[in-house]
């Protein structure tokens, strides 16, 4: 009885973990988000020069920077977790 209680005790572990680490990685997709998945297109309207400030450019920045945020914020959670699992092995 006690094997088993413990068997399912460090797969619980390991599924927190797991858990941690596909967090982390999502927050990390999302903190590159805007370098890793920015369009020809966009990279176009970011560069060109339409007077004093380029209105395009200003709304994807804000963009990209709520969405690292967001990651950012995931990925501190996801080391909690992970932490939570290692700590919660013994």
């Amino acid at each position: 009885m006690y094997k088993a209680v413990l068997q399912m005790r460090t797969s619980l572990t390991k599924i927190v973990i797991l858990t941690g680490l596909i967090i982390n990685l999502i927050a990390s997709m999302l903190i590159g988000y805007g370098r890793i998945f920015r369009s020809i297109k966009t990279i176009e309207k970011e560069s060109r020069n339409e007077g004093p400030e380029n209105v395009h450019e200003e709304k994807h920045r804000l963009i990209e920077t709520r969405i690292a945020q967001i990651g950012a914020v995931l990925l501190s959670i996801g080391f909690a977790v992970q932490i939570y699992g290692v700590l919660s092995d013994d």
